[in-house]
């Protein structure tokens, strides 16, 4: 029991969720509680047999000290009625597999819980099961692999394409299962310059790839009966290049169907939206981040920032785009908003480059960043301050660059410099989504 003459003060305790409401009016506790002992008394007030952990808002911070030190940094008074929005608490992220490349990982995306897609600097994108096995090495980029997709689960598609690969020899190759092989459908060609990211629609329909060229391309999923005139892009890759590229040289060329223009030099990322197939958002070395209908081939707003952009990602939960940055920030923007220029909010805490961010899918709040600096930080944008920031558990792979990013189900994929694909467990139930566990 706490002593009678123990300081305290009066919270007024908030939630969002109905499921863990209680009633609002003010109670006095301890200034010296911190969250666990804030959490005990929220689930004795819900009567939980099982307790649930919570996490406490106040001043749009997460709470991480008692509450008297609150008060203090704060210099506010204990006679003020102090609010705390509490959430449940996301588990800290934990690493339960890292899959061994010979070179950087760029690029990672998850086609289904058990079967993941990586690509490569030495051009070639592999297939991993979640057993660890690596299913198969595919050949057929004559550069290093920037950006790969993840079109559904190839175990389901038989001949459809499962998966694209965009490279820095200027080509996107669209992969498939034909014949019980993981093999090459077609080249994607048109891009003057290397291919820096892809997305597919959520529809599995069509893909979207970004360029250092300045563009962004659109193109069909499925691969064409015979090759289709790529234009001068297409054939400006030199002869030495497609003999290189081995099956990719001698698969059936893909065309564009249309070519998005408004960026100032090199596009580093896209995104489909999930809430509208036509609408893709892209970044690029120009500080902008632009909204595209593809559809109509038009560039429909612009945000301008004041660094690089080196990752974008779309949260239909939220509607929110989020960015990562050359001066080591994240900023999420509103692409509702009719003043493209404001920051909806900008996250500090990393401390280098952050080439890749990722929303937690059924999440309206949380978020992932990978960086530079070697680490990957959770976030619940209803703070500015991280949850966690989870390092390698291997020695050798602690502070070397992380390049590539995915959140999937109660996965978070992440990759680089090393050269392993690490796999981390994310628990958290509703604070990370439903369908996390």
């Amino acid at each position: 029991m706490e002593s009678s003459g123990e300081a305290q003060v009066q919270v007024r305790l908030v939630a969002k969720q109905k499921k863990y409401e209680v009633p609002d009016a003010p109670i006095v506790v301890p200034q010296q509680l911190q969250r666990y002992g804030l959490s005990e008394i929220v689930n004795h007030l819900l009567g939980h047999e099982r307790p649930v952990p919570f996490d406490f808002l106040v001043g749009g911070q997460f709470l991480r000290e008692s509450i008297a030190q609150y008060l203090r940094r704060q210099s506010l008074s204990a006679e003020n009625i102090l609010t705390l929005e509490y959430v449940e608490s996301m588990l800290p992220p934990t690493e339960i597999a890292s899959f061994s490349h010979d070179d950087w990982i760029s690029s990672v995306a998850a086609a289904s819980a058990d079967r993941f897609v990586v690509g490569s600097f030495d051009g070639v994108v592999r297939v991993w099961s979640s057993q660890s096995e690596c299913e198969a090495e595919l050949r057929g980029h004559a550069a290093a692999v920037k950006g790969v997709a993840a079109a559904g689960d190839a175990g389901s598609r038989k001949t459809r394409v499962a998966a694209v690969s965009g490279s820095q020899d200027r080509t996107a190759i669209g992969w498939g299962v034909k014949g019980g092989k993981w093999r090459a459908l077609y080249a994607a060609r048109g891009h003057t310059d290397s291919v820096e990211a892809v997305a597919v629609n959520p529809g599995g329909t069509h893909f979207v790839t970004a360029s250092a060229d300045a563009t962004i391309r659109f193109w069909t999923l499925a691969a064409p009966r015979e090759s289709e005139d790529a234009g001068d892009g297409g054939a400006a890759q030199p002869a030495a290049k497609k003999r290189r590229a081995g099956g990719a040289a001698d698969v059936v060329t893909k065309a564009a169907i249309g070519t998005l223009s408004g960026h100032v030099g090199p596009v580093t990322s896209v995104r489909f939206s999930a809430d509208d197939e036509t609408q893709v958002f892209s970044g690029g070395w120009d500080h902008t981040v632009r909204t595209w209908d593809v559809a109509a081939g038009v560039n429909v707003a612009t945000s301008l920032c004041d660094a690089v952009v080196l990752g974008v990602d779309y949260s239909a939960h939220s509607r929110l785009v989020a960015t990562g940055h050359a001066d080591r920030a994240v900023r999420l923007w509103d692409p509702r908003a009719s003043d493209g220029a404001v920051v909806k909010l900008r996250l500090t805490g990393h401390a280098g480059f952050v080439p890749a961010v990722s929303w937690a899918p059924g999440s309206a709040h949380m978020l992932a960043s990978a960086s530079h600096d070697g680490s990957i930080k959770v976030w619940d944008v209803r703070s500015r301050t991280p949850l966690y920031t989870v390092h390698a558990a291997a020695a050798a792979d602690r502070g070397k660059k992380l390049l590539a990013l995915d959140w999937h189900r109660a996965l978070l994929l992440a990759g680089g410099e090393s050269g392993s694909l690490r796999i981390h467990s994310v628990g958290g139930q509703d604070a990370a989504g439903a369908d996390l566990v």
